[in-house]
């Protein structure tokens, strides 16, 4: 999930207020502008809600808000995304986004819970950017464990950041990538290609290319899958034609997450529509939780420790 996809309406404006920005009138203002229903209109609401993101506090605020939340549902690790070009577009340092996510990492550290941070980069911007703030992520390494592309997928191909990612892998970095939510299949193609992902974000219109849904199967690859957003945005038609249920059958590792929680529900929301809309089976939520830990970047001694703990309360069941 995404750090900017945490700001609430309510953050947006306290924020705001508070740094002499008002992207939006009210909060409730806020909440309209947040219903979207394209990609393209999610982005740029998304985008004018990180313009309240200024200083370091801001972002250890943000941050340190959704850990809480993430905690209280019974999560155990995150995996953090962020966009710095959101960021440094506006002026704001490198320094301080990661100063503040530092302090919120602190935090989640004290309360009982697992963070590392995933750097996007975006897609429609070029790669020579995104290579120069690679490079000024150097003292921050500790705290990123893979770097990744999000943002608008039609007309940029992932092949643009072939340097970018072979660059990243260098550096011993793990490797992910949006592709085919509202990009076409191909694009899962290239990513898995040319920039050799470890894992898939979103993949949901791999149906559309049996045979590339068949590799992906034989290949047991790593996708990660947001119902909620999926549907709300438009590139998955409902709930119940979610492609989540098929993609474990077929033999992919899907995992379920919320994308953008102040956008399109917790975690825990997400489990629950795309359960009820797929009849999913006890057993069959299970493997979706299981895949969450296999496929993390977490260590395998940690993630042992995680799926034996997962065991003994899951108990039996169909």
């Amino acid at each position: 999930m995404h750090l900017e996809g945490c700001v609430t309406p309510e953050q947006v404006i306290a924020t705001g207020r508070r740094n002499g920005v008002d992207p939006f009138a009210s909060v409730d203002a806020a909440r309209v502008a947040y219903d979207v229903a394209s990609l393209d209109d999610f982005l740029e609401i998304y985008a004018k809600a990180a313009t309240v993101l200024l200083h370091a506090e801001d972002f250890a605020e943000v941050a340190s808000a959704y850990f809480d939340s993430a905690v209280a549902e019974g999560v155990r690790h995150v995996e953090l995304m962020l966009d710095p070009q959101a960021h440094t577009t506006r002026g704001v340092l490198v320094e301080t986004v990661f100063e503040g996510l530092a302090r919120a990492q602190c935090h989640a550290a004290r309360i009982g819970l697992s963070t590392m941070l995933i750097v996007n980069f975006m897609r429609e911007r070029d790669e020579e950017e995104a290579l120069e703030i690679l490079a000024s992520l150097a003292p921050y390494r500790a705290q990123i464990v893979a770097i990744g592309i999000d943002s608008a997928e039609v007309g940029h191909s992932p092949g643009k950041f072939t340097r970018l990612f072979r660059q990243a892998r260098a550096m011993g970095l793990k490797l992910v990538a949006h592709a085919g939510f509202e990009g076409p299949p191909e694009d899962i193609e290239e990513a898995l290609d040319l920039l050799q992902v470890d894992r898939i974000d979103h993949g949901n219109r791999v149906y559309e290319r049996p045979a590339l849904a068949r590799r992906l199967g034989e290949a047991g690859t790593a996708v990660t899958v947001c119902p909620r957003s999926e549907v709300q945005l438009g590139v998955v038609a409902s709930l119940a034609e979610h492609p989540v249920r098929q993609m474990l059958v077929d033999g992919m590792r899907p995992s379920l997450h919320s994308d953008d929680p102040a956008w399109f529900g917790s975690i825990t929301e997400n489990y629950r529509v795309i359960a009820e809309a797929s009849e999913l089976t006890r057993s069959e939520i299970r493997q979706l939780v299981r895949n969450s830990f296999t496929t993390s970047f977490l260590p395998a001694s940690s993630v042992a420790l995680y799926l034996a703990e997962l065991d003994a309360k899951a108990g039996g069941g169909s």
